[in-house]
């Protein structure tokens, strides 16, 4: 009930201002004027006041209707509302609190490493989190230096456009709304249970980027807030560890947490921090934070979740499968897509298959060669300029390299026979290796019949994708901000795919996906009830 009451009350302040406009106009338009221009404007001036009123009544009676109809959905649980939270419904901090923030950017994932990072050294530096929603959007936010990047995200906002979440989809947009349904901010606590978070890191939630909020907020001036500006996407990386020798690798500066420690300022305010391993974890207190957000930056949204039960259940269980992550839809990705699939799919060929080095040559892998090769028909100058430096070379011959007990394995798969148990595999034109189900989560338009992943298909006869399971979806469409009338799907299915991926018995990823990082690290070892561990933490 409470996200109606909210509802209700930003009803009553949008009918009130609407009020406001209509007095402030009638002041303007009826206070006295001379006689003769009484008599010469009245009649229209009546007409123009009348036709304004109408009108205005008419946009109550439609935003009344709106909201009662809107009311009624969510109550009957046709549309499931994202919540904000209050700024300070976790911590409100205390006169001399000292606060530490950053600026949102690029997609999920990238902006789940700022969380991370910016958690670490809100902890380090015993300094409250000011943390800024998630930014949702097609195509992303991209990163730029702390100046533009703050002007960009002040100027990509919603305030004084809400009437464009009233504009029916029948009629045209005007110029200042095209962009409006295209990207939206959603609270962290949509994704992720911050109670436990909270236990470790004092939290606020930000509900305006400005610096102009801070100040407000906790009756600061400008001379309180230390900016700490970047300007390259890896300007600097934060060592926990004075004798730390790890070396900056991709990063241009090095940064003790002593240099952040003798920083006055109420406010340290960063732009970036991204970047897996930015500010490092080497000592066994900071280890354990770390293994400890981690542990908590799991999805745990209930649709979300459910969701992903009922698929995993119909694919026999957790641990009764194989996921896969392929990522082969933009950038890079898509430059070396059959690459990376025909790395994958020659992990599984090895480990679920007792495929000879002839029967991958004549039957299942005649294109090896050429997929081996980068997509050249897609260029960006960037990632071709860089490769060309890089003068990177992906050819390698087949080869074949199964475990000794592969026989046994295969045996033993499925129902014990090496056949499928799953109904929907047991059409017994193709029983070979269907002992194996895999699950592949991708980006890949229309999977099951994209020349990509072909080579996989025709070799495992047990293979699903999420558009298998279509009428498990239905709840994803009701997610929505209401207040933008934006809905939430397009952004959610990703998360869905890497949930059921992340729960079979093994997991294989794209190389260099933080998203497939994401899945191995994090949530294939919590949904399995394995042990966490930070793989490719930097060493000391």
């Amino acid at each position: 009930m409470d996200i109606l009451l909210k509802k209700q009350n930003r009803k009553s302040l949008l009918l009130f201002s609407i009020a406001c406009i209509v007095l402030l106009y009638l002041i303007a338009h009826l206070t006295p004027k001379s006689t003769t221009l009484d008599a010469s404007t009245g009649p229209a001036q009546a007409i123009a006041e009348s036709q304004l009123i109408r009108k205005v009544k008419k946009q109550k009676q439609q935003l009344e209707q709106e909201t009662s109809l809107l009311e009624q959905h969510i109550l009957n649980k046709r549309i499931l509302p994202v919540e904000f939270p209050d700024a300070f419904e976790f911590h409100r901090p205390h006169v001399n609190e000292k606060f530490i923030t950053y600026l949102p950017h690029s997609g999920f994932h990238n902006q789940r490493i700022e969380l991370e990072n910016a958690l670490l050294l809100a902890s380090y530096l015993n300094r409250t989190l000011l943390l800024p929603s998630v930014y949702l959007g097609n195509p992303a936010f991209p990163w730029l230096r702390f100046d533009k990047m703050y002007e960009r995200l002040l100027l990509q906002t919603k305030q004084g456009l809400e009437y464009c979440s009233l504009i029916r989809p029948d009629e045209p947009l005007p110029t200042e709304c095209l962009n409006y349904p295209r990207w939206t901010t959603v609270p962290w606590t949509f994704f992720y249970n911050f109670e436990k978070l909270n236990q470790k890191v004092r939290i606020v939630f930000r509900e305006d980027l400005s610096f102009e909020w801070i100040m407000d907020s906790f009756k600061l001036k400008m001379d309180d807030i230390y900016l700490f500006k970047d300007y390259s996407p890896f300007e600097f990386r934060v060592f926990d560890l004075p004798e730390s020798t790890t070396p900056l690798s991709r990063f241009v500066n090095r940064i003790d947490l002593s240099t952040l420690e003798a920083i006055e300022e109420k406010v340290i305010h960063f732009g970036s921090v991204f970047g897996t391993y930015r500010v490092l974890a080497q000592s066994q207190e900071h280890k354990e934070l770390l293994l400890f957000i981690r542990e908590n930056m799991i999805f745990t949204n209930p649709t979300l979740v459910d969701i992903t039960s009922r698929i995993v259940d119909q694919l026999g269980g957790i641990g009764s499968f194989v996921g896969v992550h392929l990522r082969v839809g933009d950038g890079l990705f898509k430059v070396r897509a059959s690459i990376n699939v025909d790395d994958i799919f020659h992990a599984l060929v090895n480990e679920y298959t007792d495929l000879t080095l002839k029967e991958l040559q004549d039957i299942y892998d005649v294109h090896h060669d050429q997929d081996r090769k980068e997509n050249s028909e897609y260029e960006i100058r960037q990632l071709r300029d860089s490769h060309q430096q890089q003068q990177v070379t992906f050819e390698q011959p087949i080869h074949v390299q199964h475990p000794s007990d592969i026989q046994a394995k295969l045996a033993a798969s499925g129902d014990g026979s090496g056949a499928s148990k799953l109904p929907m595999c047991q059409d017994r034109k193709n029983d070979r290796f269907s002992g194996t189900t895999l699950y592949i989560a991708t980006d890949c338009p229309d999977p099951r019949n994209h020349p990509l992943l072909r080579k996989i298909f025709d070799t495992f006869p047990c293979v699903f994708v999420l558009s298998d399971f279509k009428n498990e979806l239905a709840d994803l469409d009701k997610i929505q901000v209401i207040e933008e009338k934006v809905k939430l799907t397009s952004y959610l299915i990703p998360m869905v795919d890497a949930m059921i991926a992340s729960q079979g018995h093994s997991f294989h990823g794209t190389n260099a996906s933080t998203f497939s990082t994401y899945i191995e690290r994090q949530l294939h070892p919590v949904y399995t009830h394995q042990t966490m561990e930070l793989q490719g933490a930097p060493q000391p």
